[in-house]
């Protein structure tokens, strides 16, 4: 079992098929929450992305994290429980894909989904799930935003390999969403980019132009970056 202890809560992973990494955390700590009135995880595993944007949100922001793992529910309702956020946080156990919980407006989808395309799948079926997106990709992931969003201020939140950038533009296009933010993540300087993070909305003539970042987590001493260590200040014990 894994205990992670952030200043704010602490997550604990043990029948979790995934456990907490960096993605995870980046993706809760860089995400706009401006405006949401609620917040669906999307294969919430621990719960560690819905507690960090329970720490960052107005107290009348509804969450609801949602897994088909039955043991990645119960290790994200007892991480909630044991949170400040216990009546702002809802743990589904469902299938997102056939499933969308009933939500206000503007709202946020965020998801650290499934993304490994190895031919080789893992003998644990929850692990290969997780990891390799069966049933649930990023793919899905925007086929699940486009059927539900209904203001120019919903918006997904997402990160994937960056090597599948222009795939993503692409099914984005398909379904008529466009970027906001997009980051690329490298893990240090003068290395190619290892992920993106996403932020997209409905096509929006009349929006402002995607915002473009990158972010490097190391310099070339191979120090943590002062941009990555304010990112991640709030939640870190050590930062």
């Amino acid at each position: 079992m894994g205990i992670f202890k952030f200043k704010q809560f602490s997550v604990e992973d043990g029948r979790c098929a995934m456990k907490i990494g960096t993605d995870a955390v980046l993706l809760g700590a860089w995400t706009c929450l401006d405006g949401i009135s609620a917040i669906v995880d999307a294969g919430c595993g621990s719960g560690v992305i819905s507690l960090m944007v329970a720490q960052r949100s107005h107290d009348n922001t509804k969450i609801i994290a949602v897994d088909i793992n039955h043991d990645a529910c119960l290790d994200a309702m007892d991480n909630i429980a044991n949170s400040p956020w216990e009546n702002s946080v809802e743990v589904m156990e469902a299938d997102i894909t056939k499933f969308f919980p009933q939500c206000s407006h503007p709202m946020l989808i965020i998801s650290n989904p499934p993304f490994f395309n190895e031919k080789l799948k893992s003998p644990d079926s929850s692990r290969a799930l997780a990891r390799h997106g069966v049933d649930f990709g990023i793919g899905e992931l925007i086929d699940i935003a486009a059927s539900h969003f209904k203001s120019v201020n919903d918006s997904l939140a997402f990160i994937a390999p960056a090597s599948r950038d222009d795939e993503i533009e692409f099914m984005l296009a398909l379904k008529r969403l466009s970027p906001r933010r997009r980051c690329r993540v490298f893990s240090r300087k003068e290395k190619e980019p290892i992920r993106t993070l996403w932020q997209v909305g409905l096509e929006c003539p009349g929006c402002a132009r995607i915002v473009c970042e990158e972010l490097f987590i190391r310099d070339m001493d191979n120090n943590l970056t002062s941009q990555y260590l304010s990112l991640t200040t709030d939640f870190y014990l050590d930062k």
